[in-house]
This record gives structure tokens, sequence and C-alpha cells, in this order.
């Protein structure tokens, strides 16, 4: 027989940190991507299911519930006799060790965008000059291996960062590959502006090595290569602080706990709360950290189950042996 002592002290999901994942929302559908603890319930850490992207791990993570509850009361003595939610709130907030292309767009909101390799001599922008053209895609390219000519092949080098997707036509809605990456709701000059869905698109990695016949990457790519689509070398990565688009994505945090139990908050929905700013860690004097700061409001979606309004949801997997209350 267990010892229920024992038993109760693996309830506590003790951890170090929050790790943290997103997925991109299907903006024109507000289709989220699902958690399903009975399905995910290990979710693999180290390699999540697609299409979870891995944010990696996350400091100072706070969950605050803004839900209003109201009450009805009657008699003399003015009972409360109802109780009712309204304007349903929550928010959730943490700090970014790691900075990258997807954890500045999580923290910063707007449109992230990619600084393309530039002419010489091209007037400077702010978010990146008049680009060298793209090299167009050749057919076989996959998520983690993008065919050039071998013309075109000379101009990237081993460890050059390159960004994949369509030229722009002059369409207005959401555009990237992978992920939406911004919003327009007039069309641009597609002959001076094909770029510019490479500048916003999330499907971006690194060059690990060359072939004869291509580019290999070092992260797989999280849009599908299609015909059409060209390479651009990128240079850096830059946000706005005031432009319009606001990023949307699904999240889940991870406490892992340390005596086997996991904690995990799923959010359908999430929305940037406030401009980009960053949080100071100091380490030995003068030397410190620099940490991208996100904070992010939960929409609303509806549970399938019972047709009920949700934020966000919270489930536990307690560890072997562990009491279950």
């Amino acid at each position: 027989m267990i010892n229920p002592i024992a038993r109760r002290s693996q309830m506590a999901p003790v951890g170090r940190a929050v790790r943290a994942y997103v997925s991109p929302v299907e903006r024109p559908s507000g289709t989220s991507s699902p958690f399903d603890p009975a399905a995910q319930g290990q979710f693999d850490l180290e390699s999540p299911p697609s299409p979870w992207l891995d944010l990696g791990w996350v400091e100072n993570f706070q969950r605050t519930a803004g839900t209003k509850y109201e009450a009805l009361r009657s008699g003399p003595s003015g009972s409360i006799t109802v109780q009712y939610r309204s304007q349903p709130e929550a928010r959730v907030d943490f700090d970014l060790p790691s900075w990258g292309k997807l954890q500045m767009a999580i923290a910063g909101g707007s449109q992230q965008m990619n600084v393309l390799a530039v002419l010489p001599l091209s007037p400077p922008q702010g978010s990146g000059g008049t680009a060298i053209p793209p090299s167009p895609l050749q057919s076989g390219s996959t998520l983690t291996e993008l065919v050039l000519t071998s013309d075109q092949l000379a101009n990237y080098n081993v460890g050059d960062m390159v960004a994949v997707d369509s030229d722009y036509t002059g369409t207005i809605g959401y555009v990237g590959a992978g992920a939406p990456a911004a919003y327009l709701s007039s069309p641009l000059n597609p002959s001076s502006q094909s770029d510019f869905i490479r500048r916003v698109t999330f499907n971006v990695s690194r060059v690990s090595s060359k072939t004869s016949t291509s580019l290999l990457l070092a992260q797989s790519l999280i849009g599908v290569p299609t015909g059409g689509m060209g390479v651009q070398r990128v240079m850096a990565f830059v946000d706005r602080e005031g432009s319009s688009f606001f990023q949307e994505w699904s999240g889940l945090f991870v406490i892992v706990g340390e005596t086997g139990g996991r904690a995990c908050f799923y959010y359908p929905r999430l929305q940037v709360a406030a401009s980009g700013v960053e949080t100071r860690q100091q380490f030995a004097a003068p030397v410190f950290g620099h940490m991208l700061h996100a904070s992010l409001h939960a929409l609303p979606t509806v549970d399938g189950n019972d047709g009920e309004t949700v934020l966000c949801y919270r489930s536990y997997f307690p560890s072997a042996d562990a009491a279950l209350f």
C-alpha cells in the first residue's frame, strides 16, 4: 500500500521556470490551434507538435483575471440571490530572456519585419531600403531545403538568414506563409513593393550548409515552400511602435514539476495589450540582461462541448502515485 503522506507530497507542481509555446491563429476565420489535454498531455517540450512553435523559457510569468463578478440582491437586507460574471477579461505577462523574430513579435505586437539585404547606395529606411532582388525558388524545395539555380546559390553563405515567401502583387488582407504577418486594408504599389511579404513573413530560417543545388536550413520553415516564392537574405529583425497591425496567437505555458507533475495554461487567442518594452535583469555589475516584456490580452472563444465562452484553460497532470485531492 502506498503511503498517503508520500502521495500527498507529490501534489505540488514545483518548477524552476515556465516554458512557452505559441501557434498562429487563422485570422480570417478566427480559428485557434487546439491543445487537448487528453491527447497532448505528454506535450513534447523539446519538439512540440505542429503548428506549435517554441518560445523558450520565460521569466516572471504572471496571469491576471479581470472578469467582473456581479450580484443581484433582493429583500429588505439586500441579500445576494444570484451571482453572474460580466465583461470577461484575462491577461498574461512574462519576460523573454531570448531574442528572436518570434519573441520580438510576441512582445512587440505589430508587424515584425525582416530587414532585407539592400542594393548598394540604396536610400536608408528605418525598416530597410531597396532590397537585392529575390532568388526564384525552384521545384523540389521543402521546409528544410531551398533549391536554387547555381548562379543564385552563389549569393548565399552558410550562416545567412533568409526569408522565403511570395511576391506582393497588390492584394489586400492578411499576408505571410505559415502565419499571418501583416494586414493590408488598401493595396500597395506592387511595382515598388514586390518584396513586402518577404519583409514581414515569419517564414525565415538560417542557412546551415550548402549543396551544389540547394541551401540546407538549420530550422524548419513554418510555411510550405510553393512555386512562385522567392528567397532573400535577411540582415536583422525590426519592429515599430505605433503601427496598426495586432499579432494574434494561441498560447501554451507549461510549468514542469520537479516531482513529475505538470501544469498547463492554454489560451486559445492572445493579442498584445501594451507596446513593446524591455526589462533589465541584473548580473554582476556592470553586466546586465535585456529581456523582452510581453503583455497579452486573452480574447474569448467558445468551447465546443457546451457552448460556454472561455478565455483560458488550466489543466494539471498529476505525477505518478500523487494524491488526487
